[in-house]
């Protein structure tokens, strides 16, 4: 039998959506530090206030996703998008650490909302048999966000004032917000069994915990490498940045393919030793020749563990527990990050930056093994 298309008018405008949420998400990332550093902040407040946004934002997962399997997902979709773009333009107003803290918390509500509901509205949409391929495209848009938006809000902090990426960011979130109204996707009622209120999806929990570790690396690299490249004498980083997101280009829609035909061995054991290799070479890293190689292979390693775990999480669960499944696998990927900067922005204040590229390799190493003990039979 022919094989169902994934590709829709609905599939595309929710990637659409996607990508600009993402977008503005990510390309603040690398500004704030920097936003936080002009106010008199060092490494570990910096980390604090990047990851006290997993605060709130762990608190809005499970209520979106319960919404998202229970009311029309539109609607829980353009709420949260309301919210994170008027945070966006907030953080542009706030002049002190207190009131992007203020901000920063506000702004995770909105996140969780937003960042939730298009992947359950996705994952409704695409095919079964066609479910690895399908959501390596869907999530290129977030990998090729997190690619070319830090590289973008670089650029534009570099040429212009940092307030001008917060507005910028507010601007892509609007244009998101406009597009999600044109969004047609399919509400069921639940059934009467799942009518409780439930924190997390127990079969979405062992990827979560796969999602958590590769979100500590990925929180080390967005957050303080433009701060370890400039204490090197490298002004331009946001090459590497451009080449992680051809590297995420490539491997994306093959790994969703991979998973289909030859299962996750193929694409999880070369994925987290790509990341292990591209760690590793940011701790040993003196050129931005070799910081650029150093992007080719982690790109190649994150983009193909992101669209595997996210598989695992969602390809075989109902349409009625979509959304409290994607709630808890982005939990993870937002626990991680939170609680990743936080502690590596200690290590750096105590060891510096390379020291504590060091230390991140631990997260990869755990990783690997919770996979082998625990998932590799399942």
């Amino acid at each position: 039998m022919e094989k169902q298309s994934f590709l829709s008018r609905n599939f595309f405008v929710v990637s659409l959506v996607n990508l600009f949420i993402f977008f503005g998400f990510q390309m603040i990332f690398p500004v704030l530090p920097q936003y936080i550093q002009k106010m008199g902040g060092g490494p570990e407040v910096i980390g604090l206030v990047m990851g006290i946004f997993t605060v709130s934002t762990l608190i809005a997962r499970p209520f979106a996703g319960w919404l998202l399997d229970r009311v029309k997902r539109k609607l829980v979709l353009i709420g949260g998008l309301a919210v994170f773009m008027a945070m966006l333009f907030s953080y542009a107003l706030a002049h002190t650490i207190a009131l992007v803290i203020l901000v920063r918390l506000v702004h995770g509500l909105g996140w969780g909302f937003s960042g939730t509901s298009t992947a359950t509205i996705a994952a409704g949409i695409i095919p079964r048999e066609r479910f690895g391929e399908g959501m390596g495209w869907f999530s290129l848009a977030n990998s090729l966000a997190m690619a070319v938006a830090p590289a973008a809000g670089i650029y534009v902090g570099m040429h212009y004032r940092l307030q001008s990426v917060f507005y910028l960011s507010s601007a892509l979130a609007f244009v998101a917000l406009c597009l999600a109204f044109f969004i047609r996707c399919p509400n069921r009622r639940s059934p009467p069994a799942s009518v409780r209120f439930v924190l997390y999806d127990k079969d979405a929990v062992r990827p979560a915990v796969l999602m958590f570790f590769l979100s500590v690396t990925y929180g080390s690299v967005i957050s303080f490498l433009p701060l370890y490249a400039a204490g090197l004498g490298i002004p331009n980083i946001g090459i590497f940045f451009s080449i992680y997101a051809l590297a995420i280009l490539i491997t994306r829609p093959a790994a969703g393919k991979l998973i289909d035909r030859l299962g996750l061995d193929i694409v999880v054991l070369p994925g987290f030793l790509c990341v292990f290799i591209g760690i590793a070479g940011l701790a040993c890293a003196r050129e931005l020749w070799q910081f650029g190689v150093v992007a080719a292979v982690y790109g190649l390693g994150f983009g193909a563990l992101q669209t595997t775990i996210q598989t695992m999480a969602v390809r075989d669960t109902p349409f009625h527990r979509l959304g409290i499944a994607n709630a808890t696998l982005f939990s993870g990927f937002d626990l991680g990050m939170g609680l990743g900067v936080i502690a590596l922005g200690s290590i750096a204040a105590l060891y510096g930056y390379r020291n504590m590229y060091w230390f991140t390799l631990l997260p990869v190493i755990f990783a690997v093994l919770f996979y082998l003990v625990f998932m590799r039979r399942r």
